[in-house]
């Protein structure tokens, strides 16, 4: 009797446990990500911000900083558009740097949006770390490890809202360092929820050059304009029907 009772209360806790406490698995908690994503990348058709690069270097040639504002406009699917706004500081800094970080963006191989689109099952080792309440948001936190190691993929931490399944932050370093010149680089990419929406808000990297000193850039992305893929048919709708009355009021 005690055997059949033991057996009917695991019975019951397991299905406690898939149906009412939404204990999922970090494979399962991914995927969830990528279906979500998935839908709000669709329901989006376009965005901006006025982004400002920040750029600090100290080592064996002394102090040289780098600052631009940067305005980036997106058209879905994959379309970016940079137009620099201001800069000042090293020139060098400014040019070699920060517009080749542009330019990586703009094929799609540095932007942190890439971070969070290559994660996935197939692609990682995915591990439940624990639970964590990031700006009043609760979240699962997932450690993150490549499958395979490359210079455009990482390792580190993952938080993931329990709301709807948005990236809220990665915490890490590259797999592999993407030049010779550069030694260790740890990186914090923070997004924040807008609407239905989650986008970058802040990314901050170090980097330890191996012929001496250290490099800090950031990036804050600003206020962002959204458009989603119902108003731009909203707003040819109503110009469609404002050309109709002005047909119509002329006719008369």
């Amino acid at each position: 009797m005690r055997g059949w009772a033991w057996l009917l209360a695991a019975g019951m806790f397991a299905w406690g446990q898939a149906g009412w406490g939404q204990v999922l698995s970090a494979d399962e908690i991914v995927l969830r990500v990528m279906q979500h994503d998935a839908a709000r990348r669709a329901s989006l058709a376009e965005y901006g911000s006025e982004r400002t690069y920040r750029m600090e270097y100290k080592g064996p040639i002394g102090e040289r900083q780098a600052l631009m504002r940067v305005r980036m406009d997106f058209s879905s699917p994959d379309t970016k558009r940079f137009t620099v706004v201001s800069e000042s500081g090293s020139t060098i800094f400014c040019h070699q740097v920060l517009r080749k970080l542009m330019e990586g963006e703009q094929e799609g191989a540095l932007e942190a949006n890439r971070l969070r689109s290559m994660l996935s099952p197939a692609n990682d080792f995915l591990k439940l770390a624990g639970d964590d309440r990031l700006n009043g948001v609760d979240a699962w936190v997932l450690e993150v490890r490549p499958r395979e190691e490359n210079r455009f993929n990482y390792k580190g931490r993952v938080w993931i809202s329990k709301d709807d399944y948005g990236v809220m932050r990665i915490v890490g370093s590259p797999a592999k360092t993407p030049t010779w010149l550069m030694g260790s680089s740890t990186f914090d990419y923070r997004y924040a929820r807008i609407g239905q929406f989650w986008l970058p808000e802040r990314n901050d990297t170090v980097s330890h050059l191996r012929i001496g000193g250290e490099i800090r850039l950031s990036v804050v992305y600003g206020t962002y304009r959204i458009v989603t893929v119902a108003e731009p048919e909203l707003r040819a709708s109503r110009a469609g029907e404002a050309g109709l009355s002005g047909s119509a009021a002329r006719l008369q």
